[in-house]
């Protein structure tokens, strides 16, 4: 019951305003929070012509006319403030509503799908791949924010329709993207939001990072926090998207010396396909609705991790090796320390004189070259700076394991304490 003044007006109260949104035949229902895009939508017809689900500036002015007609109320801040309240209590998450909607028949398709539409090989490790991706996708709508840091990565098979496949994959065009050119656009995470796959089309936002650390912190990070047009002030935005990549080119991994854990690639073979993903658009839908529905049912059992089998990751890592970048600075440096004749480097020594650069190195250029030594199986780190040439001076860095001489015999610290030596000889 709408609350009147002594005259008979309907008052102008918060309390009048929410009656109405939710009682008015023209208004009720209307008003939804969207858990996926985090905005506003309309989710029925009010009468007038719209182009957007979510709610804009010209459906508040044509609110604020039906309102201000019919009831004599034509406050928009307050419509506008009510109608958040209202929509947040009528909350839905569309794409979690889409799976559920799906039952399972009970066919496996997930174990088939790459190969049926792309031509890859039917093996444990493309069907574990396939999973991991897509039970990820569903715990990242189902917990938004949790941590799922892979990239499900199609190469190969130009033409076999891997760009269409991640489409579809994302069940509505409108859930999908492969506008990410670039991982340090102002603009990166306002693309993100609202979106479930996003693909990198030839890799090409992560070839145009400055390093793959950049790349690295960019699909480990679980929220991202920015301040929309119509936020007073900056907001968490916990992900519920997954990231996906594709390239024609076999040799698209990051240098990552560190492993690359983070990209799964898949090779894909046009000629091995049973069906090209667009010969019948509605069939290879309906095949990708019955993925979902399984991955859902594996979801649900509990019985699924975040992260490929222990077993298979020595398999990863064989596999990922034909698609690894040529590591030059690797080699330059290798060749550098075969002719070498002193007993120990640094990592500004190699910077300049096996890199050939000037100036000193940035950091992540120091990680690089330190990743590279701590990996050479002839030298030895050591963390107690020592003397260097000019202009290097005292710096940590490596020893040939013979430097220490051939009589060399380590000691306790006990006895370094009887001898009483300087304890930082103990961090040799």
């Amino acid at each position: 019951m709408l609350e009147s003044t002594e005259k008979g007006e309907v008052r102008k109260t918060v309390g009048n305003y929410r009656l109405i949104l939710m009682n008015d035949p023209n208004l009720q229902g209307a008003f939804r929070l969207n858990m996926f895009t985090d905005k506003i939508d309309i989710t029925r017809d009010l009468g007038w012509y719209r182009e957007s689900d979510s709610l804009t500036d010209v459906d508040l002015k044509f609110l604020v006319v039906y309102l201000e007609k019919h009831y004599g109320l034509s406050n928009e801040k307050r419509i506008e403030d009510v109608i958040k309240v209202v929509a947040n209590e009528n909350r839905y998450h569309p794409v979690l509503d889409r799976i559920n909607s799906i039952t399972w028949d009970g066919w496996e398709r997930i174990r088939y799908a790459l190969h049926h539409f792309l031509g890859a090989e039917v093996s444990e490790y493309t069907y574990e791949v396939m999973k991991l991706f897509m039970i990820g996708t569903i715990a990242r709508i189902s917990c938004p924010g949790i941590k799922f840091e892979v990239m499900l990565c199609l190469v190969g098979g130009q033409g076999a329709g891997k760009s269409t496949f991640l489409r579809f994959l994302a069940m509505e065009d409108d859930w999908f993207t492969d506008d990410l050119k670039k991982m340090d656009d102002d603009n990166v995470y306002r693309k993100i939001q609202g979106h479930l796959i996003i693909e990198f089309p030839e890799m090409v936002a992560i070839l145009n990072a400055k390093n793959v650390e950049d790349t690295k912190s960019f699909m480990s990070r679980q929220k991202d926090t920015y301040k929309t047009p119509y936020d007073r002030h900056p907001k968490d935005h916990k992900r519920q998207c997954v990231f996906a990549g594709s390239s024609n080119s076999l040799d698209f991994l990051p240098m990552d010396r560190s492993g690359n854990r983070r990209f799964l690639p898949i090779l894909c073979n046009m000629e091995e396909a049973e069906t090209h993903i667009l010969d019948d658009e509605k069939t290879s839908r309906e095949y990708i609705d019955q993925m979902w529905a399984e991955a859902m049912e594996i979801y649900r059992s509990g019985k699924c991790q975040l992260r490929l089998p222990k077993e298979m990751e020595k398999e990863l890592c064989e596999y990922q090796k034909q698609f690894m970048q040529e590591d030059t600075k690797k080699e330059l440096i290798l060749d550098y320390l075969e002719h070498y004749e002193g007993s120990m480097v640094c990592s500004r020594q190699l910077y300049s004189e096996a890199l050939g650069n000037d100036g000193n190195p940035a950091q992540w250029e120091i990680r690089e070259i330190n990743d590279i030594m701590n990996n050479c199986s002839n030298w030895i780190a050591f963390s107690n700076p020592r003397h260097f040439p000019e202009p290097y001076r005292r710096q940590k860095g490596w020893e040939k394991p013979d430097n220490r001489g051939q009589d060399f015999q380590p000691i306790t610290k006990e006895q370094m304490e009887q001898l009483s030596l300087p304890p930082e000889w103990m961090e040799r």
